[in-house]
């Protein structure tokens, strides 16, 4: 009769401990999926707060939204979508960003001579070929491979001395890609 209660005994008491067991790994299991819901929650509302529209006041009086696209800052006419025009600060810096590229000036360039025979220049940064790109007021999308200052300010409608300081030339008539505009949805 005691060995009958004994193994009864053991038999409660690996119930009871299963039991334990068991709704310690539900509990940790519950836990688990809250912080990975509740971590979600917090990166998802992180996200949307970081392309939350903010207003910026413009010269002209006007309110512009900035909204981040391909990972850059723009902003925009809330009313039209029409992207802000360039200020004069930000003329200067798209001018000197192209003016190195679009340096055709061999002056500091120096030849290397190789053991094969091969010469070798390196080029600085210079003699490239920019592809640009504005929108239209009829929404349409322009592009152009320009590879001279003056096309480039020609193209962009900025000051051609804000790039290489030199007067303006003759139409270049550089080809123009024309593609419509399009929208995406938020």
């Amino acid at each position: 009769m005691k060995k009958q209660k004994r193994q009864r005994m053991k038999q409660v008491t690996k119930g009871r401990r299963l039991s334990i067991v068991s709704l310690t790994i539900a509990a940790v299991v519950v836990a688990g999926a809250a912080i990975t819901v509740l971590s979600r929650q917090a990166a998802r509302d992180k996200v949307s707060a970081a392309n939350q529209p903010t207003l910026a006041a413009a010269e002209s009086g006007k309110k512009y939204v900035t909204v981040k696209v391909a990972g850059r800052d723009v902003q925009v006419d809330p009313q039209t979508g029409n992207i802000k025009p360039l200020t004069p600060e930000e003329a200067q810096q798209l001018a000197a960003g192209l003016k190195t590229m679009l340096n055709r000036s061999t002056e500091g360039l120096e030849e290397v001579h190789n053991a094969d025979g091969s010469v070798s220049v390196d080029l600085q940064g210079r003699f490239q070929n920019v592809t640009l790109a504005r929108t239209n007021e009829d929404g349409t999308v322009e592009r152009s491979c320009v590879d001279d200052p003056q096309a480039a300010a020609e193209f962009l409608g900025i000051d051609p001395q804000l790039i290489d300081g030199s007067t303006p030339k003759a139409n270049t008539n550089r080809p123009v890609t024309r593609t419509p505009a399009k929208r995406v949805s938020q």
